[in-house]
């Protein structure tokens, strides 16, 4: 091997150490997260008002800590897939008149959110589009 293919390997494998340093401590200082949503249609078509807001980081959180940054008036349920069951799975704010009941696991309500899990956000129809912070874990506070 050559002078210069052992000093561009060393480069790479310098990057590469880096990289995985960076990359590995981003998850941790980066945990809770922001996504743009509304409930307001242009042309007044359906619809607008769902939103995938992302995945939560590896740790779970409960469905009730999750929407807590979000004014209680904007949003109306949150969704998951259970992909072992190949269900979903639904918690609804109880703050805009739901029973509480509806959100029980027997019923199909979410018990927690696992880590990794795509979420889906439905909004108040009407809601101006605004950027909302959703907790991914739940010592998490909205400041």
């Amino acid at each position: 091997m050559s002078w210069i293919h052992r000093k561009a390997l060393a480069v790479v494998a310098a990057g590469a150490g880096v990289a995985t340093i960076l990359g590995a401590t981003l998850g941790v200082a980066v945990a809770k997260h922001t996504s743009t949503v509304g409930g307001v249609c242009s042309g007044g078509s359906a619809g607008c008002n769902i939103h995938y807001v992302g995945a939560i980081r590896s740790g779970s959180v409960s469905p009730d800590q999750f929407p807590k940054c979000t004014p209680a008036a904007n949003w109306q349920a949150i969704y998951i897939w259970d992909g072992p069951n190949q269900q979903w799975q639904h918690y609804f704010n109880t703050a805009n008149g739901i029973p509480a009941y509806v959100n029980a696991v027997d019923a199909g309500g979410i018990s927690t959110i696992p880590g990794f899990s795509g979420v889906v956000l439905i909004m108040t129809p009407g809601t101006p589009t605004q950027e909302i912070t959703l907790l991914d874990a739940n010592n998490e506070t909205c400041n």
